[in-house]
């Protein structure tokens, strides 16, 4: 076996220089590469971890509940008997935001009025902090842009913070104006939505191609909800003897509370419950109505809830249905 001598050595540290870096130059750029791509990383991490602590420092915003007067006419009261109010502040020149807790024939629940628009929302209550909390997502012009925001109500100090929140989530400090392409526009197609049934079953809407479907999104204790379903109520006596329109209710509720609801009170749609699509489809604005065609195309779509809502509704229906 021969020697591995030093001239050897010698030789093979050439050989390796000659086959990887070709001068001292090239592998002066080759460290100065290897400590600026470290760098980039470096900084980025960084850059990184300053944004996630800027949004952790973005503090909330803070106001207090105070009794409302009906000098301010928010709201007539005979839809909807206004209790407390809070302005939020928005930042925004001529863009005014309320929200408070209001009632109507005896349930209780939030509401939020931006501009002319009104409409009651759904907080979840968390027992162990004693607060009620929800991010909202509220159509600010037409169904085009929206104004996000996390909302908190202590219930313990009728304290109300808030942050609002950019398309991607991120809070800021303004209310900031967030232009969609809003799902449930007419002529659009309906999404291939699954929801659960009150008994466990799945149900699909691109099951029911070839059928008209009428949608109903509400929740339990949503009072413009309330005030409609007794119209739609007759939409399914008048239609049903045709087995080609169906009528599906969503509702943002928890299992136990839509079944109690229904042991009281009469809601002839077939009953689903809300999960992560659907609330990112629908929004959280209620009610929602809706027509899709046989087609899974939508043919009609609004948003906020009254007694003559089943009217129209029933005149969309006998034009599609023409």
């Amino acid at each position: 076996m021969g020697q591995y001598s030093k001239f050897d050595r010698v030789m093979e540290a050439r050989d390796h220089f000659k086959n990887g870096a070709k001068s001292k130059s090239q592998m002066s750029r080759r460290f100065f590469l290897r400590v600026w791509t470290k760098g980039v990383v470096f900084v980025s991490i960084i850059g990184l971890v300053s944004c996630q602590m800027k949004q952790k420092q973005t503090p909330y915003l803070s106001t207090t509940l105070s009794p409302y007067s009906e000098e301010l006419n928010f709201v007539p009261s005979f839809i909807f008997q206004l209790e407390t109010y809070a302005e939020l502040e928005t930042g925004l020149e001529d863009t005014q935001i309320y929200t408070g807790i209001g009632s109507r024939d005896g349930t209780s629940g939030y509401w939020v009025k931006i501009g002319p628009s009104f409409t009651t929302i759904s907080l979840k209550k968390d027992e162990a902090f004693n607060i009620c909390r929800d991010t909202i997502r509220y159509k600010f012009s037409g169904d085009t842009t929206i104004i996000a925001l996390e909302l908190i109500h202590h219930l313990s100090t009728n304290e109300i913070q808030y942050i609002w929140l950019d398309e991607n989530n991120n809070r800021s400090e303004k209310a900031i104006i967030i232009s969609i392409d809003y799902p449930l526009k007419k002529g659009k197609k309906f999404p291939d939505l699954t929801v659960e049934l009150l008994n466990g079953e799945q149900l699909s809407f691109s099951d029911f191609i070839g059928k008209t479907v009428v949608v109903n999104w509400w929740f339990v204790g949503c009072v413009p909800c309330m005030a409609e379903i007794p119209g739609l109520n007759k939409l399914i006596e008048q239609y049903k003897e045709n087995s080609n329109v169906v009528f599906i209710a969503i509702a943002h509720s928890r299992r136990d509370d839509v079944n109690h609801f229904l042991e009281s009170s009469e809601f002839n749609y077939i009953h689903s419950l809300a999960n992560a699509d659907a609330v990112r489809l629908l929004g959280g604005t209620y009610p929602v109505n809706l027509i899709i065609n046989s087609e899974g195309i939508i043919y009609y779509s609004t948003k906020g809830g009254g007694t003559d809502a089943h009217l129209k509704i029933d005149s969309a229906l006998k034009k599609l249905l023409e």
